[in-house]
């Protein structure tokens, strides 16, 4: 049992890699009252209770109210969280081995602690893909970039921008090796 006023973080970092579902286990088993509706499979909050801080370098640069968790678009392991920055800036994230360091529940203040590093660059355009991206890779040498400029590559010259393999987008605006 934890002294009172000692702060208890239990990591979840597992749990924003693999599903909705698992996060807000984690979270519900170490936080009691915190009200959700489940729709499908985002779990929505019903207050301002669960908090999120990013940090860069030990340092945090953006916080907020969780709205909601989420899967995420491309039905890949992992979540999406939206969070209230302000009164008008709603944004989102997208947590993943190559962006997330670390994520701690501090379990006295309600604040899922994010510890975030850019560990990649986009493969098309070279510049570092954030949290607050979303990335596709090719799915022949998984090279990965920003999700639109990826499509954007395919689109015009419908290759990867690094193995040079044939490449379309599929319905779903997925890249798929192209038939030869």
């Amino acid at each position: 049992m934890a002294k009172k006023g000692k702060q208890l973080d239990i990591p979840i970092k597992a749990a924003l890699l693999k599903s909705p579902r698992a996060v807000i286990q984690s979270i519900t088993s170490n936080i009691q009252g915190l009200k959700f509706t489940k729709v499908i499979q985002t779990y929505v909050m019903e207050s301002s209770m669960l908090k999120i801080q990013l940090l860069r370098e030990g340092r945090p640069f953006s916080q907020g109210d969780v709205v909601w968790i989420g899967n995420k678009q491309d039905n890949t392991e992992g979540v999406v969280v939206c969070y209230q920055a302000d009164r008008k800036d709603m944004k989102q994230i997208i947590p993943n081995n190559d962006n997330t360091m670390d994520a701690l529940l501090d379990v006295n203040k309600y604040t899922i602690k994010l510890h975030t590093m850019s560990r990649l660059r986009c493969a098309v355009c070279g510049k570092p893909i954030e949290i607050f991206d979303s990335e596709l890779q090719c799915p022949i040498c998984e090279a990965k970039g920003h999700s639109d400029h990826f499509k954007d590559w395919i689109r015009m010259k419908s290759s990867c921008p690094v193995c040079k393999k044939a490449l379309i987008l599929n319905k779903n605006e997925l890249p798929t090796a192209a038939e030869e």
